[in-house]
């Protein structure tokens, strides 16, 4: 009978408490280990601050930090910091599956199986804490917080990093996950996949829409900013023209903030705003997908002299009806009322 496989998460959750346990006995002063407890959240995955717990003790932040090393430095003694060594294995093999950097949400909820606070968190900071080879950055000018455990992770993040905005640049345009993943391993197939998966969750100036769409994060079809940038984003998404209600039907459906949007709001916004054309009654499309601004009659003048020859009714209403969303009747009306045109001999039109 085949054994069954035990995941190494499971092995860590099983061992890492009672190995932390062993190690806190070592603090034999009550308030040293209650601080490290509350430092790290060791009982309950909620990391207490300097000055939260100086209040308890009523003893300044300073003196807090002071106590926190003392413990720090008994826990890190050669005949305490051996009883990690499994828990060392263990954080250095899913490292080195990551390329040696991992952003600091993402290594919690890999390490515990969820993104609620919890002990298993609490112990694992420790742990990567006490072990000199994980250091945790906080600030960096490119990536959200994130651990290392090798000195040229960083490097490697920002040079792929690099690639990727660059890339974001000279297209312009959004990608999906799949597709990322696939230009950057073919640039960088000497580098593991899963750290372009942590570079993609880490940077800072890269961000992911509601439909899963990756780009640069001041872009409207990342991070769409107010009512007129989500109206964009809608009506990209469909492809299709569609009237002012149905727009704001849909930003409110697909969740871009929390506050809701209004009809009359989005119509102000589509009316002002020269990424959208107003193709029918009510109803809007991007200049982006050619179509043009202006008045049936003002279409049908611009057709015939972009067209420079006469061209029959069919021909007129073809065009327009691929521009604007009105009856072809409206088409015919302004052809034949329009001073601007001319109807000749031989029943086509051109400009009078």
């Amino acid at each position: 009978m085949a054994k069954k496989k035990t995941s190494r998460k499971t092995v860590l959750s099983k061992g890492l408490s009672a190995k932390v346990e062993k190690a806190l006995l070592y603090l034999t002063n009550p308030r040293i280990r209650d601080i490290i407890e509350r430092r790290f959240g060791i009982k309950t995955g909620n990391q207490e601050t300097l000055e939260a717990i100086g209040k308890i003790y009523k003893i300044t932040r300073e003196r807090v930090r002071q106590i926190e090393e003392a413990g720090l430095k008994i826990l890190k003694s050669n005949n305490v910091i051996s009883c990690f060594a499994p828990v060392f294995k263990y954080l250095d093999d899913l490292f080195a599956d990551h390329g040696h950097i991992m952003g600091e949400d993402y290594l919690y909820c890999t390490t515990t199986g969820t993104n609620e606070a919890n002990s298993l968190k609490g112990q694992i900071f420790l742990a990567l804490t006490l072990g000199d080879s994980y250091k945790r950055v906080i600030k960096d000018s490119k990536f959200n917080p994130y651990w290392i455990a090798h000195p040229e992770a960083r490097a490697r993040a920002e040079k792929v990093l690099d690639f990727l905005m660059e890339h974001f640049k000279q297209n312009n345009k959004v990608f999906n996950e799949s597709e990322i993943l696939n230009i950057l391993s073919k640039k960088h197939s000497n580098l593991p996949e899963k750290l372009f998966c942590v570079i993609l969750d880490i940077a800072k100036d890269i961000e992911k829409n509601n439909f899963g769409e990756i780009g640069l994060i001041d872009w409207p079809e990342i991070s769409p900013q107010g009512v007129k940038d989500r109206a964009y984003l809608v009506l990209r998404k469909t492809g299709e023209p569609l009237h002012f209600t149905e727009i704001t039907d849909l930003i409110n459906k697909w969740g871009f903030a929390n506050r809701p949007a209004y009809v009359q709001t989005v119509h102000n916004e589509l009316i002002k705003d020269p990424r959208f054309v107003l193709v029918g009654r009510g109803t809007y499309a991007l200049a982006d997908w050619g179509y043009e601004s202006g008045t049936v009659e003002e279409l049908i003048e611009k057709i015939l002299k972009n067209n420079k020859k006469p061209l029959t009714k069919k021909e007129i209403l073809d065009k327009v009806l691929a521009q604007r969303r009105v009856k072809p009747n409206t088409i015919v009306l302004n052809l034949q009322r329009s001073p601007k045109f001319a109807k000749l001999g031989d029943g086509k039109y051109a400009i009078a």
